[in-house]
């Protein structure tokens, strides 16, 4: 497992509704992005600048829950990426038991930021979705990260554009997502 921080969240220039989570490694140079929206950006926003709410918020209420029947939040883990959408899972100890909770990905670290607890990513999944920041400002993102919806749009423009070998990229992606079962004719979603 790599330990993460947050770096920064950003609004996306096309939506205002619309954010994005950057997270880089702790003792590296490697990112990821995480998408979020309105509301759970706000909720990161708010723990990492210590925001002061009149009244706990869900993410505040959880940790007080945990905090009052003596409930540890360990660390939370980003452990896999499917359809271009982040999963999570907490990890908590009360005395010798340990369990792990599955997690949105925007709760698990707005909840281990209010704990002060690590975040954590595998190691495979960090190499395979971690971004490269390029010369003009833009970020490059891994196709793996990219949902489905997105990466047809992508295939289309890339043969408008006559970009065959981008285009076989984009179609094996979308084709990897997808199962088929050798005793049906049809083919079935992973999801």
């Amino acid at each position: 497992m790599v330990e993460l921080v947050v770096s920064d969240i950003m609004s996306k220039v096309s939506d205002q509704r619309a954010h994005v989570l950057l997270l880089r490694e702790k003792d590296g140079l490697r990112k990821i992005i995480v998408a979020l929206g309105l509301l759970e950006a706000q909720a990161i926003a708010f723990a990492l600048r210590n925001v002061p709410t009149g009244r706990p918020l869900t993410h505040d209420l959880f940790g007080s829950f945990a905090a009052e029947f003596g409930i540890e939040l360990q660390h939370a883990l980003i452990n896999r990426i499917d359809d271009g959408t982040f999963h999570a899972q907490l990890c908590y100890k009360q005395g010798t038991d340990v369990r792990v909770i599955d997690a949105r990905t925007s709760d698990a670290i707005a909840i281990a930021l209010r704990a002060a607890a690590p975040i954590y990513i595998e190691e495979e999944l960090l190499n395979r979705m971690c971004v490269q920041d390029e010369h003009n400002g833009a970020i490059s993102i891994p196709i793996t990260a990219a949902d489905e919806a997105t990466l047809r749009v992508a295939m289309d423009n890339a043969v408008k554009e006559e970009n065959y070998e981008l285009a076989m990229k984009l179609k094996e992606e979308i084709d990897s997502r997808h199962k088929v079962d050798p005793g049906c004719d049809t083919v079935e979603n992973d999801n």
